[in-house]
């Protein structure tokens, strides 16, 4: 029996004055038992995650029990709570404003070109859980040609009023995947923003969107509700190139046509809605590449490059 709660990203609705606690588990529980407080579990019914709606704002709670079958129970103590996102300073026009939400791990050799990148391309925000405290799961890419001389919090420090880093310093749950860490900062993210912005991407830090026209990304999605993006893979010509927030200088090559990510129109997602995954939306319409696009950039041994690839060059958004 495991449980998980993720208080280091917990969110407060001062209209309703009740606080949100997300969580996952490996086996669902019976109930909880939270003594002194009024509580609400809801389970999401396609992963193994949940969250728990408490009546109030605190910052610590002494203990949560977790029922299983009689007389099995598990209990986590001295729990501390944190609201991260109130101390967000971004300037978000409801009716306009698009943000990116994502998680990022031992990216810093590539994050400050991605945030200025997006920044460029004219998104309001950029939400970033950091999740380098997760010792567990190394990250995709091979580290030894990956340099960078910044800590992620000194890179998103330069971002003043644009960029919001959120600890996140949690492992999957014993014998589950890396990405079930990363699925619940989409539904933390979204529900924490849903109210601010029209427009949330749910896009990594390896990958870039392009606009053929060159628009803004806020003007080329005033016009459209949920749209998910079909996706090319890029990677470059060796397999040894230092990474060092050169990127696009070096993804030159066009891989295989694989994957979507989608940008959510927030009118579209209900209350406390679990977002289940960045690929697909049941509100979605789906665009062709022609109008936008949208790139997995894959290096050095990640992605093999070939002969017969396409070169292109991925323009700097204006």
């Amino acid at each position: 029996m495991e449980v998980k709660l993720f208080a280091a990203a917990c969110l407060y609705d001062p209209d309703k004055q009740e606080t949100t606690l997300y969580g996952s588990y490996n086996i669902k529980f019976k109930s909880a038992q939270i003594e002194n407080y009024k509580f609400k579990v809801t389970f999401c019914d396609d992963r193994p995650d949940f969250y728990i709606k408490i009546a109030g704002k605190f910052s610590h709670i002494e203990t949560i029990v977790f029922s299983y079958d009689a007389p099995k129970n598990l209990k986590i103590s001295n729990l501390a709570l944190t609201y991260p996102f109130e101390n967000c300073d971004f300037a978000l026009n409801k009716e306009r404003a698009a943000i990116i939400s994502t998680m990022c791990k031992n990216y810093e050799h590539r994050l400050d070109e991605w945030i200025q990148y997006n920044l460029k391309l004219g998104f309001s925000g950029i939400v970033i859980f950091n999740n380098d405290g997760n010792k567990s799961n190394p990250i995709n890419e091979p580290l030894e040609y990956c340099f960078n001389n910044e800590s992620m919090t000194e890179i998103c420090a330069k971002y003043e009023g644009k960029v919001l880093l959120v600890d996140f310093p949690y492992s999957p749950l014993t014998g589950k995947h890396h990405n079930n860490i990363q699925s619940l900062t989409l539904s933390i993210g979204v529900n924490a923003f849903r109210n601010k912005c029209r427009n949330i991407a749910l896009i990594d830090a390896d990958e870039f969107i392009y606009l053929p026209k060159m628009q803004k990304i806020e003007e080329f999605l005033q016009d459209k509700s949920t749209i998910t993006m079909r996706s090319n893979i890029l990677t470059n010509k060796n397999n040894n190139d230092i990474l060092n927030n050169n990127i696009l200088a070096l993804a030159k090559y066009v891989g295989e046509d694989k994957y979507t990510k989608t940008i959510l129109h927030t009118a579209r997602i209900t209350e406390n809605e679990f977002i289940i995954t960045p690929h697909i939306h049941s509100s979605q319409t789906i665009l062709p590449k022609e109008t936008i696009i949208h790139y997995h950039c894959w290096l050095n041994n990640r992605y093999r490059y070939n002969a017969s690839m396409q070169h292109i060059d991925l323009m700097p958004a204006h």
